[in-house]
Order: C-alpha cells, then sequence, then structure tokens
C-alpha cells in the first residue's frame, strides 16, 4: 500500500432520514481521525423526503453533491450520475471505493470498475458496498425482482467485500437469492452514535399533550418513512383492534412519505381520529422516545430499523413484525414482542399484552438499554477499519 493516509471514495444515493445516510456520514465524518481521508459523493432526496446533510461538515469539506443522483431510475439522470462518480474516482484516485445503496452501489461499482481496469493491481481500489436493506423482493414485480438480483450477481464479481449488516441479511444475500459468495460477505452492524438516546430518562408527558393525549394514555410510536414498504397502514388497523379492549391505546407516526394522506384520512374513516396523530419529521427524536411507552415497526421488508435500535437505547420496549434484520435487533419476549408481517390481530395483541404488563415492559426497559450497546459508533468504526486495511493488503 502507498504510505500515508488512506483514501476513500464513498458514494450514497442520497441523505435522507434512515440508517444508511447515517453510517455514510459518521464514516464520513469519523474515520479522518483514523489515518483515512474521505470524500464523500451523493445524490439529493425525493420529494417529500426529509435530508440529513446536516450531519455533515458545515464546511462541506470533502462533500461533492451530484444533483442527477437519488434514488428513482431516470436513464439520462443516471448516466450523468455515472460520468459525474467517474469523474471522482479518476481525479481523487482512491484506495477504496465503498458504496451504499442500490442506486449508488450499481453506478459507484461501475465508476470503480472502469478505474481499476485502467491501473495496473497495485495501484487498484477494493472496491466495497454495504447492503443497508436489499430489494430483491417487495419492491417491484417478479420480473422487475428477477432483474435486480441478475445485476446484483453481476455487480458482485466486480466488488472486493459485501458488507451486510445483521446474519439474516448475510444469509439471505448468500443462501437464498444467491447474491454474492459466503467468502465475499462480512457482517459489520450498523453503529450509531446513541449518546443522546441513552440519557433518556423516565416517561416524560410533554409529548402526549402537545398531542391533546390523555396523560394516562399508553403512547405507542411508529417513526420512519410512511411508504408502502412500512405498512403503516396494518399498524393503524391493529390499533383499532388493540383499542377495542384498551381504550387508553394512541399512537403517534413521526414521519412523512406519500402515503401520510391517505392514512390519516383511513384513521378518520375508522373513527380513530382521536387515537391516532401524524407528526410529519421531527429532529427532536430523544424527546419523542421519552414521550413513549413503546415503539411499533410493522414493515414488510427491513434491513435494520434505526428506529428500533434508538428505541432500545432509550429504553423503550419493541412490538415489530418479524422481517429482515428486525430479530437480530428485537429478542422476541426480551427486548419486546416480534410478530408476523401483514397481521393486524397479531400486533395488536402484543400492543395490548405489554400495556397491560407493567412488569415485563420494565424487564424489557432494561434489557432493551443493554442490547443497544452493540450499536455503538466505536464498534463500526473498529469493523470499517479493520475491513478496509485488510482488504487492501489482499487486493493489492
Amino acid at each position: 500500500m502507498n504510505p500515508g493516509p488512506i483514501k476513500v471514495v464513498r458514494a450514497i444515493a442520497r441523505l435522507n432520514v434512515g440508517g444508511p445516510a447515517r453510517q455514510a456520514a459518521l464514516l464520513h465524518v469519523e474515520l479522518p481521525r483514523r489515518g483515512f481521508e474521505t470524500v464523500l459523493v451523493h445524490g439529493t432526496v425525493s420529494p417529500g423526503e426529509a435530508d440529513l446533510e446536516d450531519l455533515l461538515p458545515a464546511s462541506r469539506d470533502g462533500v461533492v453533491k451530484v444533483a442527477e443522483l437519488g434514488a428513482r431510475i431516470r436513464p439520462l439522470d443516471d448516466v450523468r450520475a455515472l460520468l459525474a462518480l467517474g469523474r471522482v474516482v479518476f481525479r481523487e484516485k482512491p484506495d477504496v471505493v465503498h458504496t451504499h445503496t442500490a442506486k449508488a452501489g450499481a453506478l459507484g461499482r461501475l465508476a470503480a470498475l472502469a478505474y481499476n481496469l485502467t491501473r495496473r493491481r497495485s495501484k487498484r481500489c477494493l472496491v466495497v458496498h454495504t447492503f443497508h436493506g436489499h430489494v430483491f423482493e417487495g419492491y417491484f414485480g417478479a420480473a422487475g425482482s428477477a432483474a435486480v438480483r441478475m445485476s446484483e450477481r453481476l455487480l458482485s464479481t466486480v466488488t472486493d467485500r459485501v458488507i451486510a449488516i445483521s446474519p439474516r441479511q448475510q444469509a439471505a444475500i448468500v443462501e437464498r437469492f444467491r447474491v454474492a459468495p459466503a467468502n465475499r460477505v462480512r457482517v459489520v452492524p450498523l453503529g450509531l452514535d446513541l449518546g443522546a438516546f441513552l440519557a433518556v430518562g423516565d416517561l416524560d408527558l410533554r409529548l402526549r399533550r402537545s398531542l391533546g393525549f390523555p396523560e394516562d394514555s399508553f403512547l405507542v410510536g411508529c417513526i420512519g418513512r410512511v411508504v408502502p414498504i412500512k405498512d403503516v397502514g396494518m399498524l393503524i388497523a391493529a390499533v383499532a383492534v388493540a383499542s377495542r379492549g384498551l381504550p387508553g391505546l394512541r399512537l403517534v407516526v413521526v414521519g412523512d412519505g406519500p402515503e401520510r394522506e391517505a392514512l390519516e384520512r383511513a384513521a378518520v374513516d375508522r373513527g380513530l381520529g382521536d387515537l391516532v396523530a401524524f407528526t410529519g419529521w421531527r429532529r427532536d427524536l430523544p424527546e419523542v422516545y421519552a414521550g413513549l411507552d413503546a415503539v411499533a415497526l410493522s414493515s414488510r421488508n427491513e434491513g435494520t430499523p434505526v428506529a428500533l435500535i434508538e428505541a432500545m437505547a432509550a429504553g423503550r420496549p419493541a412490538v415489530a413484525t418479524s422481517v429482515g434484520g428486525v430479530p437480530d435487533v428485537v429478542e422476541d419476549g426480551v427486548t419486546g414482542f416480534l410478530v408476523p408481517p401483514g397481521d393486524p390481530g397479531r400486533m395488536a395483541a402484543a400492543l395490548v399484552r405489554l400495556a397491560e404488563d407493567p412488569g415485563a415492559r420494565a424487564r424489557m426497559r432494561r434489557a432493551a438499554r443493554e442490547a443497544a450497546d452493540r450499536y455503538d459508533r466505536s464498534h463500526l468504526l473498529d469493523a470499517i477499519d479493520g475491513l478496509y486495511r485488510s482488504g487492501l493488503a489482499a487486493r493489492r
């Protein structure tokens, strides 16, 4: 390897609210303290999404924004984004190209391939891709999902290290969908700055007061994007069922997205207008968690949900669907309850069970806070540091 700092070009489609953006920003800010030089390339958030660009240095040092790079497939913009990424890679001459999210993963790895084809072996970059979740099923029709799987298999042939963020995701990538061989896949859990959430104390009544909910409510929070894959409609249906035997149940949805307006109408139509509140995006998430008794997640597919990790750090138990990497985060009966996806009856039963057993909630609060330690940012930084250095030694 060349002496001096190890240079990393990192690419992500957009810095929208969620785990991928938080991890990319954290690595960009923290790795220079460990002997790395980093450049972060990111695109534009979609309409209705909140962005996390405030996590980056105010100076924007080492940050390149490519307007054409984003989540949606637009052939002309995608070609422009590929050329822009190629220009960054050829200009920076990186030791590592690390991509996050599907779009940036495809374009960034193609740019890295073009770069490596023009370099002798000792000068080629290590190519790394992180699957924060996956779009192998559930997002497109059968033909679209098959095309995605095929393209990822091809891209894996030019990828030196594939990172999965949970053991179950690793199994899906290697065994179920056969996207990459086992010898190239590493598990590196998400790493987050959890200090503000670990500082959350006992129940704070200010949130329910601000929402107009009774102080003795059992308040459940759903934090995240309001999009089809999150299936917030199922959660609202579960609240409708659970509230028949638990009249104090209330739900607050913290987030936004294309389904919000329709779901607000659906809640009113179900007679739940006084039980369900939508706040849109909020930045004061520690204060939000402080006001909750529990957190719910109703997704049909997930990678590693940041909201559940933050809830655990704040000592809030979860009721969540057992999909993707969720069972690697929530231990059923210990830090929360797991239920099947698309089953409002089972979700309702778990919410009622949690509400009616304060002793179980207290035990889960303690266990959740202890379990959150494995997602501390120090573990992520150690793992990525080691992966880059060992990967480069093997690559060159």
